[in-house]
């Protein structure tokens, strides 16, 4: 019983040695793939949804796209309005956002005319996309391994519209802050049985205070 709590105290003591010596790192939230519909979330809805609100709501490939960047990045995306013929080119020449040919979570894929959202990406390459489509499907997701087969339309690459949290920094503070020194520092911190003795300090020599009581 007596190694037991001898442990417990040991790893106590450590733990807090170590979060008080150390700075803890705060991770960015995991991407989350939306792989089901949208159940009313405003994104898609007309209450925050450019193409909604003009009655170019879902089934729509842009006005899904629009509303999967408004959820994941928490702000109306700079791409907000054209066909999805335009936005390659929108997003090119207004200088919005990022693009190229690799892959990337939360990417907005694009073809010729049509648009949907990287959810997922494995290590063997297959690319999974979400999307919704003009006059069709209201949601699906697709597996891909060569994005220009879909459809048989020209494939251009991906817009990177997603802004992917960076890792944070974060020191914890120790749960105690010495202000100030527990004995004042001496220039003789020992002394002899005689020394004591002699003293008149009452701390030091306790029978002083007999002494002055007198």
């Amino acid at each position: 019983m007596k190694k037991l709590i001898k442990n417990s105290v040991i790893t106590v003591l450590l733990t807090f040695i170590i979060l008080t010596a150390f700075p803890a790192t705060v991770f960015a939230q995991d991407f989350e793939p939306r792989l089901t519909a949208p159940q009313g979330e405003p994104y898609y809805t007309r209450e925050l949804n450019a193409y909604s609100q003009t009655g170019y709501g879902m089934p729509n490939c842009v006005a899904y796209a629009f509303g999967r960047i408004y959820e994941l990045n928490g702000e109306r995306p700079l791409l907000d309005h054209g066909s999805a013929g335009n936005w390659w080119f929108i997003n090119k020449s207004n200088d919005y956002y990022d693009y190229g040919s690799e892959p990337k979570l939360g990417a907005v894929a694009y073809w010729s005319n049509h648009v949907a959202v990287v959810e997922d990406i494995a290590e063997d390459g297959a690319i999974t996309i979400s999307e919704s489509h003009w006059g069709g499907k209201y949601f699906n997701t697709k597996v891909y391994y060569n994005m220009s087969s879909h459809y048989g339309q020209h494939f251009y690459g991906y817009i990177y519209a997603y802004n992917e949290p960076e890792e944070e920094e974060e020191v914890v503070q120790g749960a105690y802050k010495m202000e100030e020194q527990y004995f004042a520092p001496q220039e003789k911190t020992c002394f002899t049985a005689l020394e004591f003795s002699q003293s008149n300090n009452t701390i030091m020599n306790p029978k002083i205070n007999s002494l002055l009581n007198k």
